[in-house]
């Protein structure tokens, strides 16, 4: 992490207080003027200063890994050392120059006489690789933080989109309107079809109140609802194929993982052709990674028509599998004109707890 301005300046302002002491020590026990014994202390603490700048480049480039402990400790003793034999091989090279040009036999500042010690010095370096890692903490702490925020954002973003699709008027009247018919001639069908409406109404508003996760199981569910009421609309036009891993089922996920890439197909795929079409859903759990795919046999679309869509449902699905996993899951869309639309998740394999 690149340091700014206000960094540097906090970073020199620290050593200020060990000038001081030092400037106080000389100026007490060995009877020099202020002016003198501020500027032995100063030639004393500036290379631990410079080189305390390494010390920070260091704690960048060796971060604190719990799982290499020994090796973290040993790799900053050494460092140590090398701090203190610097500090003191730079006060001795600048003891030699002073000589050299001022032939001078005694100054106050020799190495030997400024007495900072090896214990010291390590307790120096000690402070300086904390506070790096204390700052370190703060800002993965800070970017945990934003990364969860933006999380919830997305979830709740993408559970008011499920939610407007469901509860949309166009929706709502198309599903009601078929209930009606279906009470004219199978008034169990259409009890059925309003008992799943209600299901699903009621499971969009408890996901939206809750932040747990559910079961693929739970969302295969869920999306069969769906798929029940979508297709007393859509009748035959609407063919649904599964192909669902029974060790799968049990792996956690965010809700509505899926109804979007459900809807996505309906709405552009399948619900625009007069002969309908095929929509695939796929899981498959293999090596620590859920696969989760949906597919249909639509007309398809170029990949650039994809990226410039207006939809939020695929951009908020991608967009909550990069938030919440990070590069541990991928998202990609496979669909060229004439060839169907397939969306593809791996995300890694989580379960519920156990009690």
């Amino acid at each position: 992490m690149r340091k700014g301005p206000g960094f540097w300046s906090v970073y020199v302002l620290a050593w200020i207080p060990l000038a001081a002491s030092y400037t106080t020590f000389y100026a007490s026990h060995f009877g020099e003027s202020f002016s003198g014994a501020l500027a032995t202390s100063l030639i004393g603490v500036t290379p631990g200063v410079l080189l305390g700048v390494g010390v920070v480049a260091a704690c960048e480039r060796l971060p604190w890994s719990p799982t290499r402990r020994v090796r973290f400790l040993a790799t900053h003793l050494l460092l140590a050392i090398i701090y203190f034999g610097a500090w003191m091989g730079a006060l001795r090279i600048v003891h030699w120059l002073e000589q050299q040009f001022t032939h001078a036999s005694q100054i106050a500042w020799l190495p030997q006489s400024f007495d900072i010690g090896m214990i010291t010095i390590l307790i120096i370096y000690a402070i300086i690789a904390a506070v790096m890692y204390a700052i370190q903490a703060m800002g993965r702490l800070q970017a945990e933080q934003a990364r969860v925020a933006q999380l919830e954002n997305l979830r709740t973003r993408a559970e008011l989109e499920a939610l407007r699709a469901q509860l949309h008027p166009h929706f709502l009247f198309n599903t009601l309107h078929s209930v009606m018919t279906l009470v004219r001639h199978d008034a169990k069908a259409a009890e059925d079809a309003l008992e799943k409406l209600a299901i699903l109404l009621r499971h969009t508003l408890a996901s939206s109140s809750q932040n747990n996760d559910l079961t693929l199981r739970e969302e295969i569910e869920f999306a069969r609802d769906y798929l029940s009421l979508e297709k007393i609309r859509l009748g035959q036009r609407l063919h649904v194929t599964e192909s669902i891993q029974r060790e799968a089922l049990d792996c956690m996920l965010p809700p509505f993982t899926l109804q979007p890439l459900i809807e996505n197909s309906i709405k552009h795929a399948i619900a625009r052709q007069s002969a309908g079409g095929v929509l695939t859903i796929k899981a498959n759990r293999y090596n620590g990674v859920l696969t989760l795919e949906v597919l249909d046999d639509g007309p398809g679309a170029r990949v650039d028509e994809v990226a410039n869509s207006a939809g939020a449902g695929l951009r908020i699905a991608r967009q909550r599998l990069a938030t919440r996993y990070q590069n541990k899951a991928t998202f990609q869309i496979a669909t060229e004109p004439g060839e169907g639309f397939a969306v593809r998740m791996d995300i890694p394999v989580s379960e519920p707890a156990s009690t």
